[in-house]
């Protein structure tokens, strides 16, 4: 099974090193942290070395936060731009107006 990995993972990285660096980052993010995780999250952008990704809340940032060094080693072996660092953001609390209840 390793053979066939190491084959889909490099198709994969040579189709992704075509592609421009947000929309590669976008996928590769799906293909590194797999799909339960990819349908809670979304990427925001990538730029300057830094992978920003939405996430559901602050219990989430925190959890994903201990796969930062694999999802980093996965990423970098995909993309042909240098993830240097992941950002987890969880989403803006919308202030509540005066008088709202």
């Amino acid at each position: 099974m390793e053979p066939a990995r190491a084959g889909f993972h490099k198709i994969v990285a040579d189709i992704l090193r075509r592609a421009p660096a947000e929309d590669a980052a976008g996928i590769a993010w799906g293909l590194v942290c797999g799909q339960p995780v990819a349908d809670k999250t979304e990427v925001l952008e990538f730029r300057e070395g830094v992978l920003r990704v939405r996430v559901p809340d602050e219990a989430w940032r925190a959890n994903l936060a201990a796969f930062v060094p694999r999802y980093l080693e996965l990423l970098n072996t995909m993309l042909s731009k240098k993830v240097e660092k992941i950002e987890f953001v969880p989403p803006q609390k919308t202030p509540q107006k005066k008088g709202a209840a």
